[in-house]
């Protein structure tokens, strides 16, 4: 038979929507024309390849092994025209990029804006997930890059470009919150309170954290999380005028943290970013994801730069001192720092 991509697309679109009127939209075609390229598709194949009922549209058992090799088919196409793309340089093209919530709040708008001045024939297409979901995007080949927690891109299918050095994180209340003030804030206080939640957190900071959580309490806690936000943007507004803390560098809040509305009210050592690049392993490093690459290790180290300056700003230039068990303390009138201050 012939192969037509674009029937296979078609084809494709009908599987992961289940039905000839949401598949169409998506792809941006009428609904008569998707299903005239159905129906050719199958004339092609000799075969039925969906079922028609009242419940929807679903492949036949034939369409789910036809489907399969259509996908790799697909996959093979568009990485063949990544490869002429290639051979254009930075003259041309398209470029995609996958961040985690914290890195686009962190990273995102400065990164494009430097880009974009480069490399202005290129095109620059961003996506904001969840860490796992970024990692999918990557193996599906609908980005190329991707920036998130380490921990939900350490896998053998991925490989890290560049591992960015961490920012350091604070837990961030509003202004004047019950325990602002209050001398050696530790996590068990601070779970009384509700979580603002904008991203699963990863394992390496979730286990300090429910450790922390007593078996047993005198008096109900909420829920953890007791929030879930889509972005550290609005999870700052929640806990600006609540008593809900959330997870943040000095950044992501800076806004708010200027407006004196919210506070960082302490951090522990394993509050820090943990950021990686990576791509799909053995796909080619076009100029164009080498050019964003960089751009994004320049971003991070001026954000970086800055946390610097805002923790001058914010915590406070008192002297450190040394704890009885030799650890380094920084404290204000609002935030002791166990981890020092890096």
């Amino acid at each position: 038979m012939q192969v037509d991509l674009r029937l296979l697309k078609h084809a494709m679109a009908l599987l992961e929507h289940g039905s000839f009127s949401r598949a169409a939209d998506a792809i941006h075609v009428s609904q008569p024309t998707l299903s005239r390229s159905i129906k050719e598709l199958e004339q092609r194949v000799g075969l039925p390849l969906f079922n028609r009922d009242r419940s929807g549209t679903g492949p036949t058992d034939f369409g789910r092994v036809f489907i399969e090799h259509a996908r790799e088919l697909l996959a093979r196409a568009a990485d063949l025209e990544r490869e002429v793309a290639l051979a254009k340089g930075l003259q041309s093209g398209e470029v995609a990029l996958g961040l985690g919530p914290y890195v686009a709040e962190a990273l995102g708008s400065e990164c494009a804006a430097r880009f974009v001045a480069a490399h202005p024939a290129i095109r620059l297409r961003i996506v904001t997930d969840s860490p796992a979901a970024v990692a999918h995007a990557l193996r599906a080949r609908t980005i190329d890059i991707a920036v998130a927690d380490a921990s939900a891109l350490d896998e053998d299918d991925l490989e890290v470009l560049v591992q960015l050095p961490p920012i350091e994180a604070f837990v961030i209340v509003r202004a004047g919150h019950p325990l602002c003030g209050q001398p050696a804030v530790q996590m068990p206080a601070l779970l009384d309170y509700p979580y603002a939640q904008v991203v699963m957190l990863p394992p390496r900071i979730l286990k300090p954290i429910l450790s922390a959580r007593p078996a047993r309490s005198s008096k109900p806690r909420p829920p953890f999380p007791a929030i879930e936000c889509p972005s550290a943007r609005l999870a700052t507004k929640i806990v600006a005028g609540s008593d809900a803390f959330t997870f943040a560098t000095l950044g992501m809040v800076q806004e708010e943290l200027d407006a004196r509305r919210v506070a960082p009210l302490f951090r522990e050592p394993w509050m820090r970013t943990e950021w990686n690049i990576v791509r799909l392993r053995k796909r080619t490093l076009s100029p164009a994801m080498a050019a964003l690459v960089e751009a994004l290790e320049y971003t991070h180290a001026e954000v970086r730069r800055a946390e610097d300056l805002l923790c001058k700003q914010h915590i406070g230039s008192a002297a450190r001192k040394t704890s009885a068990d030799g650890t380094q303390v920084r404290k204000t009138g609002h935030l002791r720092s166990r981890g020092g201050l890096r």
